[in-house]
């Protein structure tokens, strides 16, 4: 109930009870809350239309790119023959938690979900063989911040690359 006061003022005249305002704080923190988590959601970024770059990294620190990252989002390509690019490949066609979308001679997209939540995250890789390098670009599609999940998925897959070279 709503009441006007002697100065003119609308005052709640019967307060909520404590139930009531528990559950009101509940649901509003609630919304607020799937806001921000679909705030951060994206969907799968395409193909590069000329093959020689990959999509940048939005604004929100859930993604990482060879390319095109600045700061946070920067990493190095991954230095690769032409052999080691067909064994990284097959890598990563054989991984559990990786569903490759995309195999093209220089371009594969993939989907990888991860291990404890089973968000699904993307990544993309572009060989450039007189360049003789792997840029990677892997992003989340969910959330604010991917808590340094794809930095390490690209340092991940550059230590392969090295394991398949000792080998």
């Amino acid at each position: 109930m709503y009441a006007l006061s002697s100065n003119g003022i609308c005052i709640m005249s019967d307060p909520l009870n404590p139930e009531t305002r528990m559950q009101l704080k509940f649901h509003v923190s609630c919304t607020l809350a799937a806001m921000l988590l679909l705030a951060g959601c994206s969907s799968s970024p395409g193909k590069p239309q000329n093959q020689q770059l990959l999509p940048e990294c939005g604004w929100l620190p859930n993604c990482v790119n060879s390319q095109s990252g600045r700061g946070a989002q920067a990493s190095a390509p991954i230095s690769a023959s032409a052999q080691q690019w067909q064994q990284l490949k097959a890598w990563i066609a054989q991984q559990q938690d990786w569903e490759v979308i995309l195999n093209d001679s220089n371009f594969m997209q993939a989907i990888v979900k991860t291990s404890t939540l089973k968000f699904r995250d993307d990544v993309q890789l572009l060989f450039l063989p007189d360049e003789q390098i792997i840029h990677v670009r892997s992003s989340s599609r969910l959330g604010l911040s991917d808590l340094g999940t794809n930095a390490r998925r690209v340092e991940t897959l550059r230590d392969q690359l090295i394991q398949e070279t000792v080998q």
